[in-house]
């Protein structure tokens, strides 16, 4: 068309001319958009048909997410150890053993005034303690502590701390140095040197090496060590006397059986 209009051409002459022409591209043009319109209403469809589709994908993606969280958490609570009934397992074993092995309490030695014993048994009255009181025993006794009172006991005593009172037993050692009471024995007595006895003995034997001031009465021999002061009668039936004792009393052997008259009658 510029081509024309360049050119001194009368335009009616040429749509007279040309008018069929381009009233058939006019046409071809106008169906050509048709086509084009109608294809475009094709494919807005298919999109809005898509998307649907991908709306309908959504849920889908987040149900499988939702079902492995699911997978996940169970599977979790499975693995997990329950550590309480463990303990409490624990615990129970724990106790059966302690029930079926009981374990046995040590006794603590009694240290008493009064007790029942075997013969073989000693109590010991420990050093640095006093007993207020008389004591008795049906076993043997060692005093290393301090007894203000009387002792009776049917097995030994052994005395090398401090008694104040009687003392009677089958048999008695006097290691100490002092003793206030009367010894009273069914068997030996004896009298450690560097120990004073104040009181009267009695037994069926005895052996003095330290100072004694009452009466000895023994039914049977009584040696006097050189190391002995005696300040009282004795009687016995035997009566040694070593070189260096004291003896300030009336000596006499009133259980040796000899009728002493019998030697000095004028027959």
């Amino acid at each position: 068309m510029s081509e024309f209009e360049d050119a001194n051409v009368d335009k009616d002459i040429l749509s007279q001319i040309f008018g069929d022409d381009l009233a058939d591209d006019t046409k071809a043009e106008k169906a050509d958009d048709s086509l084009f319109a109608d294809s475009a209403a094709e494919e807005e469809p298919a999109e809005e048909t898509a998307a649907p589709e991908s709306a309908a994908e959504e849920p889908a993606e987040q149900q499988e997410e939702l079902s492995v969280e699911d997978i996940l958490k169970a599977a979790r609570e499975e693995e997990e150890p329950e550590p309480v009934d463990e303990e409490l397992s624990v615990e129970d074993i724990l106790k059966a053993a302690k029930e079926e092995t009981p374990v046995e309490e040590s006794q603590p030695e009694v240290r008493a005034a009064q007790i029942d014993t075997d013969d073989d048994d000693v109590t010991v009255i420990t050093k640095g303690t006093t007993i207020n009181g008389g004591i008795s025993s049906e076993g043997s006794l060692e005093v290393m502590g301090t007894i203000n009172g009387d002792v009776d006991c049917l097995g030994r005593v052994s005395v090398y701390g401090t008694i104040s009172g009687n003392v009677s037993a089958s048999d008695v050692l006097v290691q100490t140095k002092r003793l206030e009471g009367n010894i009273k024995s069914e068997g030996a007595v004896e009298i450690s040197g560097g120990t004073v006895v104040i009181g009267d003995i009695e037994g069926t034997s005895a052996t003095v090496a330290g100072a004694v001031k009452g009466n000895i009465d023994v039914n049977g021999p009584v040696i006097v060590d050189s190391t002995a002061i005696v300040q009282g009668s004795i009687k016995a039936k035997s009566i040694q006397v070593n070189t260096g004792a004291v003896v300030d009393g009336y000596c006499s052997l009133n259980y040796a059986g000899v009728n002493l008259d019998e030697f000095f009658e004028d027959k």
